[in-house]
């Protein structure tokens, strides 16, 4: 793209992508004033926001290298998850999920895909969208729910009723892929945490010592599934990031949920 700020300011949704992002460069899409997403448009392994690193060693904790993986991305973005994964499992299937068509329209005229990605959209709510699948039981290795309205998940898209559904469209050894905002002063993030527990059988949470300490502002993204999660691989991925990063799981993830309680409809 130009090295111009782009604007979207459409009834839906109000986005920008301002060029000269990141410690090398690149472009961060900035929704509603909150910044969503970073895309190094030379490189798309470089992760600059710290999230996707927790994303990106999630996935590959679990999967051999080169393995392509199908996925389903809940929340477009700039994509940023799908074009890494264009670039580090090349054979993989993307399909694409987002409530606002004309977001996808302008992230893509501004910075397309790698054609070699194999990558299909859908436009709707989330939730209805997964509910549907569930109904043609479609299956997945890898569901990631990056939701959000502004800062903040809206609460049908963070319940035991949609994470159940989302367990459904998991193939045998998928993993769900859950990012949140952690507040301070604030449940949300160990709620949905309680409410993945409840629901599966393997829950582990990735997140800053800040973050879990409850004295910053930050993500945690947690990982689900019905079959063992490879906590150690997770765990050697993890410590290629910039710093050090906790990976909670039983009693550790216990105590950071506390006596939080599970999200219903």
């Amino acid at each position: 793209m130009d090295a111009q700020p782009l604007e979207l300011d459409s009834p839906d949704v109000r986005a920008e992508l301002l060029p000269g992002r990141g410690r090398n460069g690149g472009v961060s899409l900035v929704i509603d004033g909150v910044t969503q997403s970073h895309v190094n448009p030379i490189d798309a392994r470089d992760l600059q926001l710290e999230y996707t690193r927790f994303v990106a060693a999630i996935v590959d904790g679990c999967h051999e290298p080169d393995e392509p993986v199908h996925v389903l991305h809940l929340g477009a973005g700039a994509l940023t998850i799908a074009r890494y994964l264009g670039a580090t499992r090349p054979a993989s299937v993307h399909h694409v999920v987002e409530l606002h068509r004309s977001l996808v329209e302008f992230v893509l005229d501004a910075l397309p895909l790698d054609p070699a990605i194999e990558i299909t959209f859908e436009f709707d709510d989330a939730r209805e969208a997964v509910e549907r699948a569930v109904t043609h039981s479609a299956s997945f290795d890898l569901v990631i729910a990056d939701l959000f309205a502004g800062s903040r998940t809206p609460d049908h898209l963070s319940t035991a009723e949609f994470f159940d559904d989302l367990g459904r469209l998991l193939a045998p050894g998928g993993v769900l892929v859950v990012n949140t905002i952690a507040t301070v002063g604030l449940g949300t993030s160990r709620e949905v945490g309680a409410t993945l527990v409840d629901g599966f059988d393997e829950v582990a949470a990735v997140a800053s010592p800040t973050v879990i300490a409850d004295a910053g502002l930050g993500n945690v993204v947690f990982a689900a599934s019905n079959d063992e999660l490879p906590r150690r691989r997770i765990r050697r991925r993890l410590d290629q990031t910039h710093r050090r990063i906790e990976l909670l799981d039983g009693p550790s993830l216990a105590d950071y949920l506390g006596q939080a309680r599970t999200r219903h409809d």
